[in-house]
This record gives C-alpha cells, sequence and structure tokens, in this order.
C-alpha cells in the first residue's frame, strides 16, 4: 500500500526539521552573539576573556586580589548608578527617546532583581558596606517587526519560514558593567555580553521592537544578582538562546 503523507503530516514534518536546524544552529553557537568590541567605558578591556567556569557572560575581568574581596564580605547594599549611554553603538534613525526608555528600564529591572533576592538593600547613595553596580548600555538594534509579519505571512503557505528566517529580523542588544567596593572606589570586577532575539516557534516579542531586549536585559539582570549573592566556585548557567514560552 502506498503511504502518502497529508497536509497537516508534511506541515508537522516541516516545523520539526526547521526547529531541528534551529538547534544545530545553536549548538554550533550561530544564535549565540559574539562578543562585542569593548567601549571606553571598561577600564582594561585587554584584561578580560571568557570565563566558562563562573560567568555566563561574552567577557568578564575579576580582581585576582584575595584582598580586595575580603574587603567587601558582608556587603549587603548596593546602589545602582544610571545606565550609561555615551558609548552606545546603534543606528542613527535610533530615536534618543527608545534608548532613554531601554536605559530606564534597564536600571529598573537591576533595582528590582536585587531588592528582591533577600540580601541585598538597594540604595540612593554609596555608603558603608556597600557596593556599586555601573552599566552601560553599548549596543541596540530593534527586533525588525514588519519583516517578522511577512514571515508569520510566509509560514501560512510554508510552515517553518518564521523559524528559518528569524534571524535575518533579530535585534540585538549590548551591556558592559562595572563592580566597585563604594569605600574604596576599587572595581572588583568588569562584565560585557551582548543578545540576539531568542529563537521560538511563536513569540509575541517578535511583534515588539525592544520585546527581546527587555527579555534579555531581565536574564542579565538575574544572572548578575546571583554572580553577587553566591559563592566564587558556583557556577551561574546561562539563559536558554531557544524558548518555548510565547511571552
Amino acid at each position: 500500500m502506498k503511504l502518502t503523507l497529508t497536509s497537516w503530516q508534511a506541515s508537522a514534518a516541516l516545523v520539526c526539521a526547521s526547529v531541528a536546524m534551529a538547534f544545530s544552529q545553536v549548538q554550533a553557537g550561530l544564535l549565540k552573539a559574539s562578543p562585542a568590541p569593548p567601549t571606553n567605558f571598561l577600564e582594561h578591556p585587554e584584561k578580560m576573556g571568557t570565563d566558562c567556569g563562573r560567568t555566563p557572560f561574552n567577557r568578564v575581568w575579576r580582581n585576582p586580589s584575595p584582598a580586595a574581596w575580603d574587603r567587601v564580605r558582608g556587603f549587603d547594599r548596593i546602589v545602582i548608578l544610571p545606565v550609561n549611554t555615551s558609548y552606545l553603538k546603534a543606528s542613527p534613525r535610533l530615536p534618543q527617546k527608545d534608548v532613554c526608555e531601554v536605559a530606564s528600564y534597564m536600571r529598573e529591572e537591576f533595582q528590582k532583581t536585587f531588592a528582591s533576592d533577600g540580601y541585598h538593600h538597594v540604595m540612593l547613595r554609596p555608603g558603608p558596606r556597600t557596593l556599586v553596580l555601573e552599566l552601560a548600555l553599548v549596543e541596540l538594534q530593534p527586533t525588525n517587526v514588519p519583516g517578522n509579519v511577512l514571515l508569520t505571512g510566509a509560514s501560512v503557505v510554508a510552515p517553518g519560514a518564521n523559524v528559518v528566517g528569524s534571524p535575518f529580523t533579530h535585534g540585538r542588544i549590548g551591556f558592559e558593567a562595572k563592580l566597585r567596593n563604594a569605600e574604596t572606589g576599587e572595581l572588583l570586577a568588569q562584565y560585557a555580553d551582548r543578545e540576539f532575539d531568542k529563537l521560538s516557534i511563536v513569540s509575541f516579542r517578535d511583534y515588539s521592537e525592544y520585546g527581546h531586549g527587555r527579555r534579555a536585559v531581565q536574564d542579565w539582570a538575574k544572572e548578575m544578582q546571583r554572580l553577587a549573592s553566591t559563592p566564587c566556585p558556583v557556577k551561574i548557567p546561562g539563559a536558554m538562546r531557544v524558548t518555548m514560552n510565547p511571552f
């Protein structure tokens, strides 16, 4: 007997093939944004490198002096300064209003995350037993919403087209950060990372210029909070590049 595929089965097969392709890209590292060139916000970028054993960011530097970390032992307060946008690499057509909104969202999200961890007290100004976190928004490219709308329409005819074509409509966002001892001004660590839009079969964030960027900020805030509140040997996992959450 000759076997035939129904249209539903054919569509399902195409979607599965598309997802398999996407996952193979993830495994090959194609969907993880490569490290961005460092900006002058960082104090000695030449010393930064990868740290697969501890942090999930593209690049990291940690003060090698045990004494520097002993001096902040027990610090339970943190100040998160307004996000620096002076080093932003963005399209000249990017509205300044959008930059300000994303920068404000980043600071608020970091403050909210640290305030909810049950350990850090978020302060407005430096003082005793206080860490200072300096953040910089260094890259910002909005998601191509019209392109995603076209891909959604194309997926009606060719199921899985939205998954395969999404890398061409991805936005990206990048940040740099410095952590200091507020009492001495000593630099404890600095970090740099950038992210593309997450890959998913269906995502409402695809229809928002900065929906994926806000999600990346949420991930960074959680990862930074875990770095600040866990012992050094503990590995902090990075956020998944693929998500099944459409929101």
